[in-house]
C-alpha cells in the first residue's frame, strides 16, 4: 500500500456527476475538470497556476472508461480501472486515415506513482485518451497497435490531464468506472450504466478514508 493518502490528492472529473459523493466529505479535494481533453487540461493548468489554490502530492482522474475488447468482458465487469500510462493515439491515426507531425508527444507515463489504494476490485492497464469515443469495431491495424501497447481503456480527459501534470512535475494517475466495451453499442452502454458505477467507485473511495 502506499504512503500516498487519499486527503493528498487531487480528483479530476469531468463533470460533477462523477464526483458527487466525493464533494460531500471535506476531508477530499475535488476538482471538475470538464468535457474532453483539451478543456480538461486548460483548466487544471488555470487551477494549478493559481498560487491561492491548494496544491496535491498527487492528482487522479476520476471518471468512466470504456474498455476495448481485446480485454475479455470477463475480466474487468464489475471492478474499477487504473492507469499510469496515457497514450493519444486518434483510431484514424491507427489506421493512417489521417496524419499527425512526429514531433508530438503520444505518450505519458508516471512509473512512480503508488495508487492509495489496491485489492481484486482493481484492474491496471494503459489509457488511450482519445478525445472522442470511438462508436466503431477496431480494424484489425488498429487493435494490434492499441494491444501491442497495452492499451486497455478509453477516456476522453485522460491525456490532457497527463500532459499537463508532466508539465507541472506532479504524479499523476486515473481510477476509472469500467461502464462499457468501447465500439458501436459503448455510448449506449454508458448511458445506462455510469451513474451506478460512478456510486460505487466513489463509495470505494471513500472507504480508504
Amino acid at each position: 500500500m502506499s504512503d500516498l493518502k487519499i486527503q493528498d490528492i487531487l480528483f479530476c472529473a469531468a463533470f460533477a456527476g462523477e464526483i458527487d459523493k466525493l464533494k460531500s466529505d471535506p476531508q477530499i479535494h475535488t476538482f471538475e475538470a470538464g468535457i474532453g481533453e483539451l478543456e480538461a487540461a486548460i483548466n487544471l493548468q488555470k487551477y494549478l497556476s493559481d498560487p491561492s489554490t491548494w496544491k496535491p502530492k498527487a492528482i487522479l482522474g476520476i471518471g468512466s472508461a470504456g474498455v476495448y475488447t481485446w480485454i475479455p468482458r470477463k475480466e474487468w465487469e464489475g471492478k474499477f480501472g487504473i492507469s499510469k500510462v496515457f497514450a493519444n493515439y486518434q483510431i484514424a491515426f491507427l489506421d493512417k486515415k489521417i496524419r499527425l507531425p512526429e514531433s508530438m508527444t503520444f505518450k505519458y507515463e508516471f512509473s512512480d506513482l503508488q495508487f492509495p489504494f489496491d485489492g481484486a476490485d482493481f484492474v491496471e492497464s494503459a489509457t488511450n485518451g482519445t478525445g472522442s469515443v470511438t462508436l466503431e469495431d477496431l480494424t484489425p491495424r488498429a487493435m494490434e497497435r492499441i494491444k501491442g501497447e497495452g492499451l486497455g481503456f478509453e477516456n476522453m480527459e485522460a491525456f490532457g490531464l497527463a500532459k499537463v501534470c508532466n508539465l507541472f512535475n506532479i504524479p499523476f494517475g486515473t481510477v476509472f468506472a469500467l461502464t462499457n466495451k468501447v465500439g458501436p453499442k459503448g455510448s449506449e452502454e454508458w448511458k445506462l450504466s455510469w451513474r451506478k458505477h460512478s456510486d460505487r467507485l466513489q463509495e470505494k473511495i471513500l472507504s480508504y478514508l
